[in-house]
């Protein structure tokens, strides 16, 4: 039976998920090896396959998401810029917020003499002899890979297309890059930012891939490597080598659509996904049953026009530093503490040793640990004890404040998230992941207006779990800039069949078969003048009956929802654009991801589960909270708060007039207790 591996390497831990096709999951955490990251990748293969009882020739895909690459500091090749005349200072103008962080990584810069109009008409042709003299000189001056960039390439790429062919003729050993080929799209900073990257990019993944391959070569796996993208699909590593930018942040952005999975799980198609980990914290929004797709990606400065997983920072993971400043006040992150929690030995104190405090971290818990040992529970006493000293409180209430102040913190980055996208956080479920969202969810639900918290099984792997489910993805857009009222309906459709045949083309690179393709058409549309646009549906069948004007009222509509009004303005067409995808690796019989074989029923008692009972301080009292194991939960058995819930490496609080549910998928879903806190 084919299974499929997830790998994602974090700050500290690599974590690795096997699945098989029937939803049986093993799942590993080991220490990262930041000189050799593949060693301690191939100790872990091994150590799962064993623990699955496979071997790992019998892993069929691998799909790992990169980490570490950003084109302003990966060591790439000294890149050659070519540009249209007159345009030379386009990476140190940028948007007029100063130079870009990759205008260091160019030898030169070189203005071609051509021109090409907005609408792809070519006003001037490439003065060729100039091209061959530029491309000379970049060769002399020692550039190893020539980025090509050139105005309004996204209407017409035919300029960009003749001048690779000259540099084959010339310098046949330099790679190239087109920015026509990165971004299809009319915003030429961006273009330019994405095809220098790419060029940087493009070395440092392929040799990373090439050594991975070497290493499953060793473990005797002959699995197909692919890399995770951060719109939340995959591709090929070939393609990931045309498009290393696509690659970017996948790991968030797997989190987002593994939590889309489990709130689907749990009976929720709407929900805030929250990525808690050591270092940070990141937010996501699922609605209908999928992650939001922002086209703004975040790269070397500039908002490239690629798709991602919208995915929101917020500055408080559990190793986020506490300090009282200057004026007094008690700040709690951004930054992280140097060395980590006071109690495993790092400087302190932290979000973490406030938790340890309060007592929600059980007694002999690894929770946070890089070296998995129990954490030091009088290191961090001492440590809050220092700070509570300084602002005249015991060392509980200081712990409170820390705890109290990171969920205002969160609660705030919640509803900033959710207000860009026209979300209302009230009751809204909230998917709780990271080794530290389970500790938060129930009180930043609270804070949010009561909704459930899904608390996925293993939530410490939500990435790698994205990984596995991750299917082929792609888009190919086309920009327009044109009122709708004046588009003509069969231009549109003549656009949308190219764009779909470059989809079918990238699907049959990828070995993806006809009947296991998905492909959609988009549009993004807006009223004139506005600054962001809407993304909606289009069927190419519909085009030449009702179409555009389906497409207007849908679009005034949506609108309306958003921000409700319907403007009287014109509607207008911004691009199209084809999404290719594949067949989603589904499991079967129902089965999640998230446990080892689905959870057996019983009757509500959660009494068996229980290892211990633990004295807590929360919302400024002492309590008695019973500590239940995850694993001994039953499917349908209810606990009651206050309590916790302890898994590995992970513990979920459940607060006072609250209850857990454990699901057969190895989920707690937790939600006011509408029986008065009788637990069974």
């Amino acid at each position: 039976m084919p299974h499929r591996l997830g790998i994602d390497i974090g700050k500290t831990f690599t974590d690795l998920l096997l699945r098989d096709d029937s939803g049986t999951v093993h799942a590993l955490k080991t220490a990262n090896s930041p000189g050799d990251p593949v060693s301690a990748i191939a100790g872990g293969i091994r150590e799962l396959a064993a623990g699955a009882g496979v071997a790992p020739g019998d892993i069929a895909t691998v799909v790992h998401g990169v980490s570490g690459l950003d084109p302003a500091e990966t060591d790439g090749p000294a890149v050659g810029l070519l540009v249209t005349a007159g345009f030379e200072h386009v990476l140190l103008l940028g948007r007029g917020q100063g130079a870009s962080p990759l205008a260091g990584r160019i030898v030169a810069t070189l203005g071609i003499a051509e021109r090409m109009e907005a609408g792809g008409q070519v006003r001037q042709p490439i003065d060729e002899a100039g091209a061959r003299d530029a491309i000379q000189t970049l060769r002399d001056l020692g550039a190893a890979a020539i980025a090509v960039s050139l105005l309004h390439a996204a209407a017409n790429p035919a300029h960009e297309r003749a001048l690779k062919a000259l540099i084959g003729e010339i310098a046949a050993d330099i790679p190239v890059v087109l920015s026509s080929d990165v971004v299809r799209e009319a915003a030429d900073y961006e273009r330019t930012v994405a095809a220098v990257s790419t060029a940087v990019l493009r070395p440092a993944l392929t040799r990373y891939f090439e050594g991975f391959a070497d290493t499953l070569r060793t473990l005797e796996a002959a699995a197909e490597i692919r890399v995770a993208r951060a719109d939340g699909g995959s591709m090929s590593v070939a393609h990931a080598g045309d498009s290393p930018v696509d690659a970017l942040n996948a790991g968030p952005a797997a989190g987002v659509a593994a939590a889309a999975a489990a709130a689907a799980h749990a009976g929720c198609r709407d929900a805030l996904a929250l990525d808690m980990g050591g270092g940070a914290s990141t937010i996501g929004i699922v609605l209908d049953g999928a992650p939001v797709v922002s086209r703004k990606t975040p790269v070397a400065g500039a908002n490239l026009t690629l798709p991602s997983i919208a995915v929101f920072q917020a500055g408080a993971g559990g190793g986020a530093a506490v300090r009282i400043t200057g004026h007094g006040a008690l700040r709690v992150g951004p930054e992280a503490a140097a060395g980590g929690a006071a109690c495993f030995g790092g400087d302190g104190p932290t979000l973490t040793d406030a938790n340890l405090v309060l007592g929600l971290i059980p007694a002999g818990s690894d929770q946070g640990s890089a070296q998995d040992r129990a954490p030091d529970r009088a290191a961090a006493e001492a440590a809050i004890a220092r700070l509570a000293d300084r602002l005249g409180v015991n060392p509980y209430q200081a712990a409170q404040g820390i705890r109290d102040l990171a969920n205002e913190k969160l609660y705030g980055a919640l509803r900033q998230a959710a207000a860009a996208h026209g979300v209302d956080v009230a009751s809204m479920p909230l998917v709780a992941y990271g080794g530290a969202g389970p500790l938060h969810g129930n009180a930043l639900a609270i804070l949010c207006g009561d909704g459930p918290v899904v608390i996925p099984a293993r939530p410490g792997s939500m990435s790698a779990r994205g990984f596995v489910d991750a299917q082929p993805r792609q888009e190919f857009g086309h920009s327009c800039r044109c009122l709708l009222d004046d588009t003509n309906a069969a231009a549109v459709g003549e656009i949308l069949d190219s764009l779909g045949g470059s989809a079918n083309a990238w699907l049959d690179e990828e070995g993806e078969s006809a009947t296991g393709r998905q492909l959609r058409f988009q549009a993004d549309v807006r009223y004139r003048g506005q600054g962001s646009d809407f993304t909606l549906d289009i069927d190419p069948v519909n085009l030449p009956n009702w179409g555009l004007r389906d497409l207007a009222d849908r679009f005034s509509t949506v609108f309306e929802q958003r921000h409700g009004v319907r403007l009287d303005a014109p509607v207008e067409l911004v691009r199209l654009r084809a999404v290719a995808g594949g067949r989603a690796a589904g499991r079967r019989n129902g089965a999640s991801p998230g446990r080892s074989a689905p959870r057996p029923s019983g009757p509500g008692d959660a009494s068996g589960a229980k290892v211990d009972d633990q004295r807590i301080y929360l919302d400024g009292n002492f309590l008695t909270a019973p500590v239940y194991a995850v694993d001994r939960l039953d499917a349908g058995s209810r606990v009651a708060g206050p309590a916790l819930v302890a898994g590995d490496g992970w513990t979920a609080v459940v607060h006072p007039r609250y209850a857990g549910a454990a699901g057969a998928d190895g989920a707690l879903v937790i939600a006011p207790d509408r029986d008065g806190g009788n637990a069974a």
